[in-house]
């Protein structure tokens, strides 16, 4: 995708206390506004000298703000900013940044994508939100403005451009596991890498080879090289790698402590142990351990040098484990996040040319065909028998609570949905039912069905039942994710949507 040449501005920050996650993610987004032929600055009140480095040997521009952060005065520079470098767009990331902040560069005529985390703003008034979590939903985001949009779930996670040439690479996972990566961000400011590595001795592995990673912004270099010393372990200590993806490549096991690292470890494929400074990792970190996708250690006030040796001597000799956390990365973070957040955005972005249509019935053959790959996909051993085709199709359209549509994109069938309400079995009430959403491999990852979805739960709704349920497949993280991000609870088996506010607003 191509956009006009223009300036884009990113209001982050960083420091050894704050850390340097803000500024990373921004500058995955800003990566793609360059190969996109853009400009890019970055508006900081605070930084670090290796952050700045970073970033000027990515060509990219730094202007300090001598405003206190998140005033009225920060919103001023940065609005003069974009108005001397012609930008349209700011980008703004941070916790420290509040509903007040985004409205002075709303009524400076702004357009603002903001970057949040589990809406921790009481209001939001930007154009889009975007909220790269697991569990964001629409309902988290209720208190905003009517025009503001909303990119959520993993789909929209942010992978630097390193990251992107690991697309078609998959991930060998042996019996017993031999390599351990700990990294714990940018600057490590609870100096978390000195406690691991004095832990490590308690692990008892054989030829277990050992990297450490030290961000460069991590001011306790010479420390850390000291307790690897005196530690006896063979451990190869690494200051600001440059080669991460080769790292998590290589890796077997990792180490981390929330942040920008978790969307790319599970990207990777490896499986992660990882500690929280902040409620909102702590949420961010238990919902994944929920699904199996990364295992909690709970926070870093919490470190137990005994339980992170029996986690990881666990997580070696359990292949199983590791394939699971492998396969449900690569599904929650496919890597083509920043090319939604471009297309949903900024200029020259694509939007859904999307309608949903009867299924006619001189189109039954059509649809039985496509029905028949999508079984196939969920099975493989799947073989339609003469009366399931004689029977499948006429079952949907006699029955009046079910609506069977196309999905149409640019003229196009590109997928199916089956939805109605029924009676409750032992109630007089009614239960909306999602059966099928469907969209074929080559239009995925568009947005297609998430779209669709909302339509449908919004119709639904108005047929007034007392709730709105499906059913996800084991394993199919895809899935579960999309349901969740749009207020649905898992309940047993089952995802039931309980309020009308969740998923259309």
């Amino acid at each position: 995708m191509r956009i006009p040449a223009s300036t884009l501005v990113i209001r982050a920050d960083a420091s050894v206390a704050i850390a340097t996650g803000h500024v990373m993610r921004c500058l995955a987004l800003a990566q793609a506004w360059q190969d996109a032929g853009g400009n890019v600055v970055f508006a900081m009140a605070e930084s670090t000298p290796a952050i700045d480095a970073r970033l000027r040997s990515e060509g990219m521009e730094i202007v300090r703000l001598d405003a206190p952060p998140n005033s009225i005065e920060d919103a001023g520079q940065v609005s003069s900013l974009m108005l001397d470098r012609h930008a349209d767009w700011v980008v703004v990331d941070g916790y420290r940044f509040d509903w007040e902040y985004q409205r002075n560069l709303k009524n400076a005529g702004r357009k603002l994508l903001f970057v949040d985390d589990l809406g921790q703003c009481q209001r939001y008034s930007a154009d889009f939100v975007l909220d790269q979590n697991v569990h964001a939903s629409d309902g988290m985001y209720a208190n905003r403005e009517q025009y503001t949009r909303l990119l959520l779930g993993t789909r929209y996670a942010m992978l630097r451009r390193e990251f992107q040439g690991w697309r078609d690479w998959r991930r060998e996972i042996p019996s017993i596991g031999r390599n351990l990566l700990i990294t714990m961000g940018g600057s490590d400011p609870d100096n978390l890498t000195r406690r691991l590595i004095e832990a490590l001795p308690r692990i008892s592995v054989p030829d277990l080879e050992i990297t450490v990673v030290a961000g460069g912004s991590n001011p306790q270099l010479a420390e850390l090289q000291r307790a690897v010393t005196s530690s006896g372990v063979p451990i190869h200590l690494v200051g600001d790698a440059s080669h991460m993806p080769e790292l998590m490549a290589q890796s077997d096991i990792a180490i981390i402590c929330g942040g920008g690292t978790l969307w790319e470890l599970l990207y990777m494929g490896c499986a992660t142990l990882s500690y929280f400074r902040t409620p909102p990792q702590g949420q961010i970190i238990a919902e994944l351990d929920a699904m199996g996708a990364v295992r909690s250690m709970g926070s870093v006030e919490d470190f137990d040098p005994d339980n992170l040796a029996r986690a990881v001597e666990e997580m070696i000799a359990c292949q199983e484990c590791r394939v699971k956390m492998a396969h449900l990365g690569r599904n929650l973070v496919d890597g083509e996040g920043i090319a939604r957040v471009l297309e949903s955005v900024l200029p020259g972005g694509t939007s859904l040319d999307l309608v949903m249509i009867p299924v006619e019935p001189d189109q039954r053959a059509d649809f039985l065909k496509m029905a028949e790959q999508h079984f196939r996909e969920v099975n493989p051993m799947f073989t339609p028998a003469q009366d399931w085709k004689n029977s499948y199709f006429e079952n949907i359209v006699k029955n009046p609570g079910r609506s069977l549509r196309w999905i149409v994109s640019s003229g196009q069938h590109v997928g199916f949905v089956l939805f109605g309400v029924e009676e409750h079995r032992f109630l007089p009430r009614l239960t909306g039912a999602i059966y099928e959403v469907y969209v074929i491999p080559e239009q995925r990852r568009k947005g297609i069905a998430r779209a669709c979805a909302k339509q449908v739960i919004d119709e639904l709704w108005r047929s007034s039942p007392s709730k709105i349920q499906l059913e996800v497949i084991e394993g199919n993280a895809g899935a579960a994710e999309l349901w969740r991000s749009l207020g649905f609870e898992k309940v047993t088996e089952r995802f039931v949507l309980t309020e009308k506010n969740q998923a259309t607003k």
